[in-house]
């Protein structure tokens, strides 16, 4: 009986045995077989949310009961509850900008960026002069065309490959020709399940291949400390590198201070993009999460994200209904200004999309390495910028 009551994590089994609930949404991790689990979950009269074969983990809204019943199975190993994710910005208004729209020699062209956000808005920066959303996949409200009801998505979308067409080129994105393969896992207040953006990273590796994802950028936080929650992201953040995909991650907003980051930004299998103000002079941004992580030096490095323009989403814009397709209206204004340290995620990810554009042949340590090779330290210490801001000219001198 000991073993077994260990398969729960403590929060779940304290919440069942105060009887919190009458369902609780679990992430179970399986040895093996999760075909069987489906009919297990459904003889239980739960409901399966969704499977995550990459990590042989699935998602379901069970009862105490039935969670009691199904730890006797020596198939499933941990049993947890779902938690949440949040996406890391603040809409501000525009007092100084940072342009991302300087002419550079690449320009991401055949690299799939994978971005897992609240969704993202067919801006006219993102279908001309061609369609930057190779694909889009919602998993809230199941719509099969693409949309954005919070506007973090799209915003996020414009750094990393918009147009700049309604700008004349100011506010372009930093690799304009690269694409993005979009699944929307936030909902409209910005808030996401952890079992979906597992489920999301495991649809992108499935699709790697075919799109060319070499790029996972996830302008996100999770702060949780749950040591199997963290698990779970690092072995699929390790099959994220296996097929040479860099993941790209915010610092988050847990204020500068020492030793702040938390959650999946501290682990040592991505690329953690810490935030710095140069609105006038450059500092750290307020909110940007700092390391030291540990014996890890994070944030890995960082980017401006203070005041950063691209492009506007109609929130209220749906993009079908009853399966037929819906086109938006004219927008009267096409950009708008976000601070957060997603802002510096994007930017690097783009920046990743160039260098990728450079030379396809290089691998995940590659590119880590020469993103970290081509840092300047600024003014202030290391713990709170990681190796500093990036040269573009020192980049591809160096590649």
């Amino acid at each position: 009986m000991f073993s077994i009551k260990k398969k729960l994590d403590n929060n779940l089994r304290i919440a069942i045995e105060k009887d919190r609930f009458k369902n609780y949404r679990i992430i179970i991790h399986c040895t093996a077989l999760l075909d069987k689990f489906q009919s297990k979950i459904k003889s239980f009269r739960g409901e399966l949310i969704c499977i995550i074969p990459s990590i042989n983990c699935v998602c379901a809204n069970m009862s105490a009961l039935s969670i009691h019943r199904l730890i006797e199975y020596p198939e499933v190993n941990f049993i947890t509850l779902d938690d949440f994710a949040y996406l890391c910005a603040n809409s501000v208004s525009a007092a100084n900008s940072v342009n991302l729209g300087k002419s550079l020699k690449f320009t991401g062209k055949d690299v799939c960026i994978g971005l897992i956000d609240s969704g993202v808005y067919p801006h006219p920066d993102l279908l001309s002069p061609f369609k930057k959303i190779k694909k889009f996949t919602d998993l809230i409200n199941g719509l099969n065309y693409p949309y954005d009801d919070n506007g973090h998505g799209t915003f996020i979308s414009g750094i990393l490959s918009g147009s700049g067409i309604n700008s004349k080129g100011m506010y372009k994105g930093i690799a304009p020709n690269s694409s993005i393969y979009c699944i929307k896992a936030f909902n409209a207040l910005g808030k996401g399940y952890i079992s979906n953006i597992l489920l999301a990273i495991d649809k992108f590796l499935l699709d790697c291949k075919k799109f060319n994802i070499r790029i996972l950028c996830l302008p996100f936080e999770i702060s949780t400390e749950d040591d199997f929650i963290l698990s779970l992201f690092y072995k699929i953040f390790e099959k994220a590198k296996e097929n040479d995909i860099v993941v790209i991650i915010p610092s988050g907003n847990n204020e500068n201070i020492k030793s702040s980051i938390r959650g999946i930004a501290a682990l040592s299998n991505c690329l953690t993009i810490g935030g710095v103000d140069t609105t006038s002079i450059t500092k750290p941004y307020f909110y940007s999460a700092s390391g030291p992580c540990g014996k890890l030096m994070k944030p890995d490095l960082s980017a401006a994200c203070v005041d950063i323009y691209s492009l506007r989403s109609d929130i209220n814009y749906v993009s079908e209904r009853d399966g037929v397709k819906l086109y938006p209206h004219k927008m009267k204004q096409y950009y708008t200004t976000f601070t957060g340290t997603s802002c510096a995620a994007a930017y690097i990810s783009g920046i990743c999309a160039l260098l990728l554009e450079s030379n396809s042949t290089l691998n995940y340590k590659d590119v880590i390495s020469l993103i970290k090779a081509s840092c300047n330290l600024l003014n202030f210490p290391k713990w709170q910028q990681g190796e500093g801001l990036i040269d573009i000219k020192k980049l591809f001198n160096n590649e």
